[in-house]
């Protein structure tokens, strides 16, 4: 009896043999990831470059030219493999793409009613958010100076947080903060799916958004040929390519290493924003967004030394 050897019994051993040049993306995963970043920090921009469209619109827009995009990229990957891509899942899989979509809808959301400054500065606690949950759900340990640098990211949040209340914008800011919880989670469920191909997940997450921004705008999708335009830049080219670089180059960089690349995007992010819409943060929000960047790439600092420290010491 014939067995289809494209179909292999190790998903691990499967993912790996259709890799496209690991050694190029060995090589080049830092800037790889770096570019990610660099392409990630123009959503404030895209988002206030829309004319007209609803929040929910965008949402639906947003998404509806990302799922296909993705999908098409798998099939072109993977070919005959696609259905069982999907199948291998699982539920942390499915938990991955609902924490996705979510994580997108929410995004949304917060750069709409606060500036792209205070969104972005709040989300760029991400990682600290993820230690504290993969302590409850993966039971790893919490350094000290993972302790230390959500002391210091959390009073940055409170001081953005009152400045949202002084400016009239506290629900963005808590969206926000929503926000990096539910990307945190995706960070979480891709760690407990480790052992599977988590590509397709972004599928899902893209199909929750569309599931929910077309029903809640009211099935209402008129757009202007402007904002279409700007809806399928951003969601079917921009944020296609970010994940696809993303997922390529991450497997070869440390977590600690990649916390600190990704400061790309909150750092750059508010700039593009600034200098194209004259959208300038009060000081108070960068005092409390300099905080929490500062405790993110102080602890990613401490991250590298400390993993760097035994292999000198073998050297």
């Amino acid at each position: 009896m014939d067995v289809d050897c494209n179909y292999p019994r190790s998903p691990t051993r499967h993912f790996a043999s259709v890799e496209m040049n690991p050694g190029f993306t060995q090589r080049y995963a830092v800037p790889i990831i770096a570019l990610s970043s660099l392409l990630v920090s123009v959503n404030g921009f895209m988002l206030r470059s829309i004319e007209s469209a609803n929040d929910w619109q965008i949402v639906f827009g947003r998404q509806l030219f990302f799922t296909p995009v993705m999908l098409l990229l798998l099939w072109i990957r993977y070919r005959g493999q696609l259905i069982y891509l999907f199948q291998q899942l699982g539920w942390v899989g499915i938990g991955c793409g609902i924490s996705l979509g979510l994580a997108n809808i929410t995004i949304i959301l917060a750069m709409r009613h606060t500036t792209i400054a205070n969104a972005l500065f709040t989300l760029s606690a991400c990682p600290l958010i993820t230690a504290v949950l993969a302590r409850v759900f993966l039971k790893e340990a919490i350094s000290r100076a993972t302790v230390v640098a959500i002391a210091v990211a959390m009073v940055g949040i409170a001081i953005m947080v009152t400045d949202g209340l002084s400016t009239g914008s506290p629900f963005g800011n808590l969206i926000a903060l929503a926000c990096a919880t539910f990307f945190s989670l995706f960070v979480i469920f891709l760690r407990r799916g480790k052992d599977r191909n988590m590509l397709p997940a972004s599928v899902v997450g893209g199909l929750i958004g569309i599931s929910i921004g077309l029903p809640v705008s009211g099935f209402d999708y008129a757009l202007s040929a402007h904002d279409f335009a700007i809806c399928f830049l951003w969601g079917g080219i921009i944020t296609s390519m970010v994940h696809f670089l993303f997922v390529l180059g991450s497997r070869y960089v440390l977590g600690a290493e990649i916390m600190l690349i990704t400061l790309i995007e909150f750092t750059l992010g508010p700039v593009w924003v600034w200098l194209a819409f004259g959208e300038q943060p009060t000081r108070t929000a960068l005092l409390g967004g300099a905080l929490v960047l500062s405790a993110v790439a102080g602890r990613s600092i401490v991250l590298m030394q400390r993993r760097a420290a035994p292999t000198q010491g073998a050297t």
